[in-house]
């Protein structure tokens, strides 16, 4: 027996949602859990987007195309979402400005057109630009700006030949987990315009999420495992990850990124699990320094400690997590040596 397929009078599935739309099921929860949607559910338990859900839909996606982060969107809403009469209207003029920036690529092309007819070539500089200005978007452009920066050539073609042998179930899995990092990014920033301190409440709460994920989606074994693999290409991409991650937030403002990104950092460093963990690394550096022996009584009790710590945070295998921070963390070299030691009691 075939399911009957919902219409718009008793409202759409997930996926006719998604179709119908262009967006994607993995967007519609990512702005459920977001606190934007509250789909209805039928007797089955299914999802069900009716007009009410379409018509914030709308606004949802306008709102992100003005360059407003999903914690500003949610902010916007209030009790209640804007007037779709009044985010159409702004829809309107931004097309109207995207259609004279289009009016001006056209006539870009029509020069260089009309060069060529004449026989002559375009300069590498006319030709990289047609193809930025008519090509990218601006995190497009954005993107690539950070990847030609702190990756060669050579070292991203490896790297998609990786990815590309992993497999698309594990991509599809990798997309999900940006997706959420991208919307702690978003909302780090919010906090960060709003005045709010790397070691405040409302920070640290999202760096608590932010970390539960990581955990969960096991991303540590996976980079120690990219490192195995190549060393040097892991490295490169693992630099610009935090970066671009900033960057896709705020794509308009290298300035505005690279601040976002450092605040980050900052909120991470003043994390919980930080303060736990530093006099544990400072404790190892001082066993490292007077040459006390791995198995030792005082490098066993460390190592119990450390492991105890772990437990608490739940932040799984000590070694793993030892061996992450002494390859990848943005810390001192002679911290580095700390958690050197540590990955190996």
């Amino acid at each position: 027996m075939t399911k009957k397929k919902p219409t718009p009078a008793t409202g759409l599935s997930a996926a006719d949602c998604a179709r119908r739309t262009g967006l994607t099921i993995r967007a519609l929860r990512v702005y459920e859990r977001a606190g934007l949607l509250k789909p209805a559910r039928n007797a089955k338990s299914w999802r069900v987007y009716g007009p009410a859900e379409l018509e914030r839909l709308n606004i949802i996606t306008a709102l992100k195309g003005f360059g407003l982060t999903l914690a500003q969107i949610r902010r916007s809403f209030g009790a209640t979402p804007p007037a779709l009469a009044a985010v159409l209207d702004l829809q309107l003029k931004t097309w109207a400005a995207k259609r004279l920036a289009a009016d001006r690529a056209i006539a870009r092309i029509q020069a260089a057109t009309a060069r060529l007819r004449a026989r002559t070539n375009l300069s590498v500089e006319e030709l990289c630009e047609l193809t930025r200005n008519t090509e990218m978007t601006n995190m497009q452009a954005a993107i690539r700006e950070l990847i030609n920066r702190h990756v060669t050539p050579e070292q991203e073609r490896e790297w998609l030949t990786y990815l590309a042998e992993r497999g698309t179930a594990a991509a599809m899995v990798g997309e999900e987990h940006q997706a959420m990092y991208r919307q702690h990014a978003e909302e780090y920033h919010a906090l960060m315009k709003r005045g709010d301190a790397p070691d405040s409440e409302a920070v640290q709460a999202v760096t608590e999420r932010s970390m539960a994920v990581w955990l969960k989606s096991d991303q540590r074994q996976r980079q120690l495992e990219q490192l195995a693999w190549n060393p040097e290409v892991t490295r490169a991409w693992f630099a610009v990850g935090g970066k671009l991650l900033a960057r896709s937030v705020v794509p308009g403002d290298a300035a505005e990124a690279e601040r976002l990104a450092a605040f980050i950092h900052a909120a991470r460093v003043a994390s919980r699990s930080a303060n736990l963990m530093r006099p544990i690394v400072h404790e190892a550096l001082r066993l490292r320094e007077v040459g006390t022996r791995l198995g030792s009584p005082e490098a066993r009790r460390l190592a119990a400690r450390y492991a105890e710590v772990c437990a608490e945070l739940g932040a799984g295998d000590p070694a793993v997590h030892a061996r992450w921070i002494a390859a990848f963390a943005e810390v001192p070299e002679e911290v580095r040596a700390g958690w050197e030691y540590l990955s190996h009691l």
